[in-house]
């Protein structure tokens, strides 16, 4: 017998607490299962943030806060046509979030710092690169 596998997603960032409220209830909606993030947990890592076995608390260390204010959404356990559905109906409720990633077998290891900091690099490429492609057109 299969198991079925629970959905799941991260919320990091979500300080003002209507709208942390909302998108909860948006995804409780959806049956998937909202895990809000303490700003503080920057430096855990993402399976230990979702409660996967084999990961345990890692202590902050001396490298200063993390200053990082976008709102982040990690997913976990939605793939496919799934996801595509869900980011449809995020899509529909105006709830933008230009920070969204899904769950990998290696990410899953990194601390969400890098984890936000990979995401910020990517999306100031894909900015970048629709800048040049307006140039040119």
């Amino acid at each position: 017998m299969r198991k079925i596998k629970n959905e799941e997603v991260l919320l990091y960032n979500f300080v003002e607490e209507q709208e942390r409220q909302e998108v909860q209830q948006f995804f409780t909606a959806l049956h998937i299962n909202p895990i809000v993030v303490k700003q503080e947990d920057y430096c855990q890592k993402v399976g230990y943030l979702l409660g996967l076995t084999g990961f345990s608390v890692v202590e902050k260390n001396n490298e200063g806060d993390f200053d990082f204010s976008h709102k982040v959404m990690v997913f976990h356990n939605i793939k496919n046509k799934r996801l595509d559905d869900v980011l449809a109906k995020l899509h529909n409720a105006s709830i933008a979030t230009p920070y969204k990633a899904v769950v990998t077998p290696l990410n899953r290891f990194w601390s969400l710092k890098r984890l936000c900091l990979t995401m910020y690099k990517e999306h100031g490429a894909v900015i970048e690169q629709k800048k040049k492609q307006e140039k040119n057109v």
